[in-house]
């Protein structure tokens, strides 16, 4: 007959070689959207505006918001950076992720603007304009991968 010694120790040796680790469970988008609404974040920028086929690069964390633009006539094309606070009024945007409600999360908050730079008898110009509170959401990618790409944690990037 096996003693209780035993089976302990063989009970042990058994999560020891199974890989068993204590971690806490990942994190979903809900939770990622909470943990990031008051601190500063880095978002995706063009490494030479003048050049978009230059490529792109994450920020300093120094942004309260990121900006992703989808060009209006193609929306694979997209314009990406971080927000200037002092370039707009982002007051109501700032409100729209402002209380957390537990088991909800703001991710986007997308506008699509109007703005009339001739006289009033020609065509107004449009843009979609989407701002997110969470680091690197502005993915510099087509348009419906951003938003995919916004339906889950983000990933922790390491410079």
């Amino acid at each position: 007959m096996i003693s209780s010694t035993t089976i302990t120790l063989l009970s042990s040796l058994a999560i020891v070689t199974s890989g068993f680790s204590v971690r806490t469970p990942p994190k979903n988008t809900v939770q990622d959207a909470h943990e990031q609404l008051n601190k500063l974040i880095r978002c995706w920028e063009p490494i030479d505006s003048a050049k978009p086929a230059s490529g792109y690069t994450l920020s300093e964390p120094i942004y309260e918001l990121c900006s992703y633009m989808p060009d209006p006539k193609d929306y694979n094309k997209f314009y990406v950076n971080g927000v200037e606070m002092d370039s707009d009024d982002y007051t109501n945007v700032l409100a729209m992720y402002a209380n957390p409600i537990p088991g909800y999360g703001m991710l986007n908050v997308c506008l699509q603007e109007a703005f009339q730079f001739h006289a009033a008898n020609h065509p107004s110009q449009t843009s979609l304009r989407c701002l997110c509170k969470r680091e690197g959401c502005n993915l510099p990618k087509g348009f419906t991968t951003f938003l995919d790409f916004n339906k889950l944690p983000m990933p922790e990037v390491a410079f």
